[in-house]
C-alpha cells in the first residue's frame, strides 16, 4: 500500500498561519537544511577518504611492484654473476688436472668438488671430468706400470703391490662420492688397475664393465650394485667386500678371496668361479644368482681372457705366492 504523499501548503494556508506555527516551520526548514549541508559534507569527506585510500593503495602496489622488480633483477644480476664465477672456476680447475705437477692436479681435484658441492646443476658434469680423468690415468695410462704386462705369476709377487697416485685416487674418491640415487653410473669402464691397493675404497653404482682388476686389493670394498660384466677379478682380495646387487654377468673371478663377502642378490651367470675360497659353491648359490653357465671346481689351467689385450696371462695352476700385505 502506497504511503500518501503530503502536499506543500500554499502560500495563503502559511499567511493564515499564527505568526509562532509559521516560526516552527522555518525553523524545521533551517533544520531540514542544515541536515542537507551536512550530509553533503560527510559524504564529500567520505569520497575524499576513499580517493586517498584508493591511490596510497595504488601507490603501495606501485612500490611493491618496482620492489619486486628491482628485486628480481638484483637476483638475476648475482645468478649470472654468481653463474660466470663458477665458470671462471671450472675451466681453472680443469686446467689444473693437465698440469705436469701432482699438487696441482690434486687441487684441481677438490675445487672441482667444491664447485659441484656448490652449483648442484653442474654435479654430474663434475662428476664424468673426474671419472674421465680416473679412467685416462690408471695403472696402464699414459706410461703402463709393470702390472699391466705381468704375468698372473708375477702379479701375486709383494714387490708388484701399487699405490695409486694421490690425485688419482682423489679423483676416483671424489667422482664416486658425487653419485646418488637416480644418477646415470658413474663411468669407470675399461679402467686398468691390477694389483692396485683399494681396500675400502666406495665405489657402489659405478660402471666397471671390462675393468682389469686382477690381484686387486679390494678387502672391504663397497661394490654393491656395480655394474661389472666381463669384468676381471681373478685373484682379487675381496674379503669383507660388499658386493651385493652387482652385476658381475661373465665376470672372471677365478682364485678370488670371497671371505666374508656379501654377494646377496648378486648376478653371477655365465661367471669364472673356480678356485675361489672363502665361500663354498652352495654358499654363493644360495645367496646370488647363477646359471648352468656359471663355472666352479678347482684352478683354471688356462690363461686367463680378462684384461688388458697385452697382458702375458700366465697359467693359473702354478700356486702363486699369497698377497703380501704393504
Amino acid at each position: 500500500m502506497e504511503a500518501t504523499r503530503i502536499a506543500e501548503p500554499t502560500q495563503e494556508e502559511l499567511d493564515g498561519l499564527p505568526v509562532e506555527k509559521r516560526l516552527e516551520l522555518l525553523e524545521a526548514r533551517r533544520q531540514r537544511d542544515d541536515q542537507w549541508r551536512e550530509r553533503r559534507r560527510l559524504n564529500r569527506h567520505q569520497w575524499f577518504n576513499s580517493v586517498g585510500i584508493l591511490l596510497g593503495a595504488l601507490f603501495t602496489a606501485g612500490s611493491l611492484i618496482m620492489t619486486a622488480v628491482t628485486l628480481r633483477n638484483g637476483q638475476e644480476e648475482l645468478r649470472t654473476a654468481r653463474e660466470g664465477q663458477i665458470t671462471d672456476r671450472y675451466t681453472k680447475a680443469v686446467e689444473q688436472l693437465a698440469s705436469p705437477a701432482a699438487d696441482v692436479r690434486f687441487g684441481g681435484i677438490y675445487a672441482l668438488q667444491r664447485i659441484a658441492a656448490d652449483s648442484p646443476r653442474d654435479r654430474l658434469t663434475v662428476r664424468d671430468v673426474l671419472a674421465a680423468y680416473v679412467r685416462n690415468h690408471d695403472l696402464c695410462t699414459p706410461r703402463p706400470a709393470r702390472q699391466c704386462t705381468a704375468s698372473i705369476h708375477d702379479l701375486a709377487v709383494v714387490r708388484t703391490i701399487a699405490d695409486l697416485p694421490p690425485d688419482v685416487h682423489a679423483a676416483l674418491t671424489v667422482a664416486s662420492g658425487l653419485a646418488v640415487v637416480g644418477d646415470p653410473l658413474t663411468d669407470f669402464s675399461q679402467v686398468r688397475f691390477p694389483r692396485a691397493a683399494l681396500d675400502g675404497i666406495r665405489l657402489s653404482r659405478a660402471n666397471l664393465e671390462g675393468a682389469d682388476l686382477t690381484w686387486a686389493g679390494l678387502w672391504d670394498a663397497n661394490l654393491s650394485s656395480v655394474y661389472a660384466p666381463q669384468a676381471c677379478l681373478t685373484y682379487a682380495r675381496l674379503r669383507g667386500a660388499d658386493l651385493s646387487k652387482a652385476n658381475l654377468r661373465l665376470a672372471e673371478l677365478s682364485g678370488a678371496d670371497l671371505t666374508g663377502a656379501d654377494l646377496s642378490g648378486a648376478d653371477l651367470r655365465g661367471a669364472d668361479l673356480r678356485g675361489v675360497s672363502g665361500m663354498t659353491p652352495d654358499q654363493i648359490r644360495a645367496v646370488a644368482g647363477t646359471d648352468s653357465a656359471t663355472r666352479f671346481g678347482g684352478r683354471r689351467v688356462e690363461p686367463q681372457s680378462c684384461g688388458p689385450p697385452h697382458k702375458l696371462g700366465g697359467p693359473l695352476d702354478q700356486n702363486p705366492e699369497p698377497l703380501h700385505a704393504g
